[in-house]
C-alpha cells in the first residue's frame, strides 16, 4: 500500500490508481485520508486540521465529505450513494457501516449549522452530537439523518423521513419526525424497475438469512463506547489506527444491531492492532521528485554514410523493379500459352466437326447410289407423270436401273 505525504503533514493511504474521479481538497494540516481500496467520486473537503476521512473498499459516495478540524468519517465496504452530504462539524464524527445504501438529495449532519441559546440562562442548548449507522442501512431519497442518531444494521429510513432518533435493526421507519412503522423486515438490493409479471412472481419469495440480524451483548460496538475512544484520543492517526483495528477488521455480521431495550451502554470487545501490521510504500510530494536522465541524442549520419544509405536504397529499389519485370514477364508468357492452348483445342473440334461432316457426307453419296434408293427417285417420278403412262414407262426404267447397278457391282 502506499503512503503519499504531502505538504503541511497531510497524508493519502491507498492506491490512488484504484480511485475514479476522486478530489481531495487539503486547506488545513496533517489531516488524513485512507482508502482501503478502489472507490469512486469521493469527493473530500478538510477545511481545518487533524481530520480523518475513511473509504472502504468498493464504496461510492457521488456528494460531498466535509470534515473540519478534528472530525472523522468512516465509510464501511460496498456501501453507495448517489448524492449524500456528510457534514463532520464540531470535532464530531459520522460512522457509517459496510453495504449501506443512500439515494439522492441526503444529508447527514452533526450539528445545526446554528446556534439555538436558552433564554434563561444564556447557555447553548445544541451541542453537535456524532451520528452512527449500522450495516446494510437503507435511507430513501430526501430523507435526513441528524445529530445524534444511532440507525441499526437493517433498518430502513424512509424517502423524506427526518431521522431525529435511533432506529432499529431490521424495521422500517418513515416521517417528519421520523416514527416506526413496521417490524420483522429486511431489504436486498434488487431494482424491481422493468420487470415483467413473471420476474415480479418469480421474486414473489426469497429466502435470504443474509440480513437477518440478531443482537449479541459480545459482538455489539457500541456507539457510546466508540464516542468515547474517539474523543480520548488526540491525533488524526491515533484515530485512524482505532478505525481500522476496531471496525475495518471486525467482520462480524451483528456488530451494530441493536433493538429497543437491549443493553447499549457496554465496552467495546477486544480487538487486535492489526494496523501496525500494514507495510508502506512512502512517496512524499513535498520532495522535490528526481529528475529522469536526459535521453542520450542519437549520433547525426556523416554526408558518407548518407550517400551509401542512398545508393543502398537505390540498388534494392532496382533489384525490386526487376523482380517485379521477371514476375511480369512470366505472366505474359503463361497468358500467350493459355491463348495457344485455347487455340489447339479451337483447331482439334473444327477438325472433329469437319471429318464428321465428310463422313456424313460419304453416307449420304453412298445412299443415294444405291439401288434402292434410284428405284424410289424413278418411281416418284413415274407417279408425278402417271396421265402420260408414267407408270408403264417406269417398268423399263426400272429394268434399266437395276442392269446398271448390276454392271458396277461387276
Amino acid at each position: 500500500m502506499q503512503k503519499y505525504i504531502r505538504e503541511n503533514g497531510n497524508i493519502i493511504y491507498g492506491d490512488l490508481s484504484k480511485q475514479v474521479n476522486p478530489k481531495l481538497d487539503f486547506k488545513g494540516k496533517n489531516n488524513i485520508v485512507f482508502f482501503a481500496g478502489g472507490s469512486k467520486n469521493v469527493n473530500i473537503i478538510f477545511r481545518g486540521s487533524n481530520g480523518v476521512v475513511f473509504i472502504g473498499e468498493n464504496s461510492r459516495t457521488n456528494g460531498s465529505i466535509d470534515v473540519p478540524s478534528n472530525g472523522l468519517c468512516y465509510i464501511g465496504n460496498g456501501s453507495t450513494s448517489n448524492g449524500t452530504s456528510f457534514r463532520v462539524f464540531e470535532a464530531k464524527n459520522i460512522i457509517v457501516g459496510n453495504d449501506c445504501m443512500f439515494s439522492w438529495t441526503i444529508w447527514i449532519s452533526t450539528c445545526d449549522h446554528h446556534l439555538i441559546m436558552d433564554c434563561n440562562t444564556n447557555n447553548r442548548a445544541n451541542f453537535s452530537k456524532s451520528v452512527y449507522i449500522g450495516d446494510h442501512v437503507w435511507c430513501g431519497q430526501e430523507s435526513a439523518i441528524s445529530k445524534g442518531v444511532f440507525i441499526a444494521s437493517g433498518a430502513i429510513i424512509g424517502a423524506k423521513s427526518m431521522a431525529c432518533k435511533n432506529c432499529y435493526s431490521n424495521t422500517a421507519n418513515a416521517g417528519n419526525p421520523i416514527k416506526e412503522v413496521k417490524q420483522d423486515l429486511f431489504w436486498l438490493r434488487n431494482d424491481p424497475v422493468g420487470w415483467t409479471k413473471e420476474q415480479t412472481l418469480k421474486h414473489s419469495n426469497i429466502p435470504n438469512e443474509n440480513f437477518k440480524y440478531t443482537y449479541n451483548q459480545n459482538e455489539f460496538l457500541s456507539p457510546k463506547a466508540i464516542e468515547e475512544k474517539l474523543d480520548s484520543l488526540n491525533t488524526a492517526q491515533e484515530k485512524l489506527e482505532f478505525v481500522y483495528n476496531a471496525i475495518y477488521c471486525n467482520k462480524n455480521k451483528n456488530r451494530f444491531a441493536y433493538f429497543k431495550d437491549m443493553p447499549y451502554d457496554i465496552p467495546l470487545p477486544k480487538y487486535e492492532n492489526k494496523f501496525k501490521s500494514l507495510t508502506f510504500e512512502e512517496i512524499d510530494e513535498t520532495k522535490p521528485q528526481p529528475t529522469p536522465p536526459a535521453p542520450k541524442p542519437t549520433p547525426q549520419p556523416t554526408s558518407q554514410e548518407l550517400e551509401i544509405k542512398s545508393l543502398k536504397d537505390k540498388l534494392s529499389q532496382k533489384e525490386k523493379d526487376i523482380n517485379n519485370l521477371d514476375i511480369n514477364h512470366k505472366k505474359a508468357l503463361t497468358s500467350q500459352e493459355l491463348e495457344i492452348k485455347s487455340l489447339k483445342e479451337a483447331l482439334s473440334k473444327k477438325e472433329k466437326d469437319i471429318s464428321s461432316l465428310e463422313i456424313n457426307y460419304q453416307k449420304a453419296l453412298n445412299t443415294k447410289n444405291h439401288l434402292s434408293y434410284k428405284l424410289g427417285e424413278a418411281l416418284i417420278k413415274a407417279n408425278k407423270n402417271w396421265y402420260k403412262g408414267g407408270y408403264v414407262k417406269f417398268i423399263f426404267e426400272a429394268i434399266k436401273i437395276k442392269n446398271e447397278h448390276n454392271k458396277t457391282k461387276i
